[in-house]
């Protein structure tokens, strides 16, 4: 069978575009991170630092073929004009991101690290700050798709809608529209929409799991089993389904982007830590996690202001609900959620409190929500119809991101009085920007959805 170039690509993350004696010795934990975790990565093409230059933006440059002029030559002609060689230049804005995790000396993992920091230093790179640092950057990737086909015209919607307002729970995803996306990009020449017929040739869709559920009582539908004997296997991978193969994760799902059912505004700051049942009180999550801390400060709950839309009763138990302090009109909604802000925080409801307009969620609330926005409103929560994101690609080459800085990790020097607080951080220079527009599609669609409870279309 032929192979594809998602099997045999490998730039897989940002490092390499360094000189290597710039390294610290905690990249190869990073590169493998971004090997083993980052859903996006055979899509992203790196292009080298521009430190030397120090520029706020990177030029790319791409050169357009040559004419294939098939007018026949005279006989004895012995001159012609020669073909013309042009180009087409793709400017990035770098952006800078990171994070940071402290910690109190007495704390008993920087105790460990203390007696013991290549170790300790270790564990902190390959497990939070370092999960963050590859999550960070492929929601980065998945937004710079998604905006990348809105913004360029490759993108369509389900059924008769047109935008995410308009999406109904009758306009999930049809399978025959990856054959259309197929002929689309065979048309623009696209290489994988080239190659031979069946999974062993063919392009590659990201997708929801709820679209994946939805569609896999395909006839079409051919199991990853069926064509996987003698090729790698994408991460993620499930299935193909007449030239398109089908790659499943949840980034795709965007929570509550589409019609809105119940908003409610926060009345009071969120404190990274709340949220979530007191553990002293024994109430367990499930029936099994103590979730969250007893620390004075700490709010059990999120204290809602006023209902805007719907009613407190549209707030149900097992409902995935978004805390968010930005809204958005891009996508048809009016003061839509918006997928791409950076403190968007999605989380289940495990007991609504109607009389005192509390909600009561499974996991803490990891980020500050602390900024009055005016009006005593300091966050909102949504409900609303989930958006599933079917992103089409046709070669690695989708998106560029160009690279200043590369993701580097610090370890910080206590500087209080005793010495007591210890700070991990890491940060880029990076920017991500569509590179070949032609080679990737978007499908907006509704989905099925079930995190806890019956399976429903939202």
């Amino acid at each position: 069978m032929a192979v594809g170039d998602f099997d045999t690509y490998y730039s897989d993350e940002p490092f390499s575009v360094m000189d290597k004696n710039q390294r610290t010795w905690l990249d190869p934990d990073l590169i493998d991170m971004w090997r083993l975790r980052s859903v996006f990565r055979p899509v992203l093409t790196f292009t080298r630092s521009l430190l030397d230059v120090r520029a706020a933006k990177m030029v790319v440059s791409q050169l357009l073929d040559p004419h294939a002029d098939t007018t026949p030559l005279a006989a004895r002609q012995i001159w012609m004009p020669s073909m013309h060689i042009d180009s087409r230049n793709i400017e990035i804005e770098f952006q800078h991101n990171g994070g940071k995790i402290a910690f109190h000396k007495y704390d008993e993992y920087i105790t460990y690290w203390k007696k013991n920091r290549q170790a300790g230093l270790r564990r902190i790179a390959r497990g939070a700050l370092g999960q963050a640092e590859v999550d960070m950057n492929d929601l980065l990737a998945r937004n710079a798709l998604i905006q990348g086909a809105q913004n360029t015209g490759y993108s369509l919607y389900m059924g008769s809608a047109t935008n995410f307002n308009t999406l109904t729970t009758g306009d999930k995803y049809d399978p025959d529209v990856g054959a259309d996306i197929w002929l689309g990009m065979a048309n623009r020449g696209i290489a994988e929409a080239l190659g031979p017929t069946g999974a062993e040739g063919s392009i590659v869709a990201y997708t929801s799991p709820g679209v994946i559920y939805d569609i896999q009582g395909a006839d079409d539908w051919i199991t990853m089993q069926e064509y996987m004997q003698d090729r790698a296997r994408m991460r993620y991978e499930v299935g193909a389904y007449k030239n398109v193969r089908y790659v499943q994760t949840p980034k795709c799902n965007l929570w509550n982007c589409g019609a809105v059912i119940a908003r409610a505004t926060v009345s009071a700051a969120v404190t990274a830590g709340d949220g979530s049942p007191a553990p002293a009180t024994g109430v367990k999550v499930d029936g099994t996690y103590l979730t969250g801390q007893d620390s004075s400060g700490i709010t059990h709950y999120l204290q809602l202001g006023s209902v805007t839309s719907g009613s407190i009763g549209d707030f149900e138990v097992n409902d995935v609900i978004t805390l968010h302090a930005t809204v958005t009109n891009a996508y048809g909604v009016t003061n839509g959620v918006n997928f791409n802000e950076g403190k968007l925080t999605n989380r289940r409801i495990v007991a609504v409190d109607a009389i005192n307009s509390r909600l009561v969620l499974d996991q803490p609330v990891l980020v500050d929500f602390a900024t009055d926005l005016g009006g005593g409103v300091y966050a909102y929560v949504t409900k609303a119809r989930n958006i599933h994101a079917t992103i089409f690609v046709g070669g690695p080459q989708a998106i560029v991101a160009g690279v200043a800085q590369q993701p580097q990790f610090y370890e910080l020097d206590p500087i209080d009085d005793f010495k007591a607080i210890f700070r991990f951080s890491f940060d880029q220079y990076m920017g991500y920007q569509p590179y070949r527009p032609e080679i990737f599609e978007v499908v907006f669609s509704a989905g099925s959805t079930r995190v806890k409870g019956p399976t429903v279309v939202q």
